[in-house]
């Protein structure tokens, strides 16, 4: 069941949303890295291109509907979350 199916208070394993919040955040941590260390290497625009690409369409959905729940399902995700994928 996704994040868009379950608005409920569920607070069991994290929902394929939460997964996919914490991957695209990890790897935009290490694309600003990348740009910080060399903004204008060729691999610095092929890692940018390949998230785009790859991971920001459907991030920015999970994003909009974890906006779309509650503070306190948000509240209770994040702590299962922080649970499993610590």
């Amino acid at each position: 069941m996704t994040a868009a199916a379950d608005n409920g208070g569920g607070t069991g394993a994290p929902e394929a949303d939460e997964v996919l919040l914490v991957r695209a955040r990890r790897r935009l941590r290490e694309l600003a890295a990348q740009l910080e260390i060399a903004p204008f290497a060729p691999a610095t625009t092929t890692a940018l291109r390949a998230y785009l690409d790859e991971d920001a369409v459907p991030a920015g959905a999970a994003f909009a509907r974890w906006c779309a729940l509650s503070p306190t399902v948000r509240a209770q995700r994040t702590a299962s979350a922080g649970e499993v994928l610590s």
